[in-house]
């Protein structure tokens, strides 16, 4: 097991500033959902590199994106045609 990257979606909504989507060097990990108006991580792509956290952490000063273990969001996350997706 091991780490995933979880937005708090109070936090994030408040910004709105989709710093993390344009940073993260895996495509489609962090998308931005219109609907939450939030982002969201994709855990089957997130490869625990921690570079959302240093960017909403040090350059948008928003600390809404943390590491946690991923046991812990067992119910966080629902299986859809494409893969797991954070919610």
């Amino acid at each position: 097991m091991y780490y995933i990257a979880d937005v708090d979606k109070e936090i994030c909504a408040q910004s709105n500033c989709h710093l993390c989507t344009t940073f993260c060097p895996e495509s489609n990990c962090i998308n931005y959902s219109e609907e939450d108006k939030s982002a969201y991580v994709s855990v089957d792509r997130c490869k625990s590199c921690e570079i959302c956290v240093y960017i909403c952490d040090t350059v948008a000063k928003k600390h809404a994106i943390k590491m946690t273990w991923i046991k812990k969001l067992e119910d966080r996350f629902v299986i859809k045609r494409v893969g797991l997706v954070l919610r």
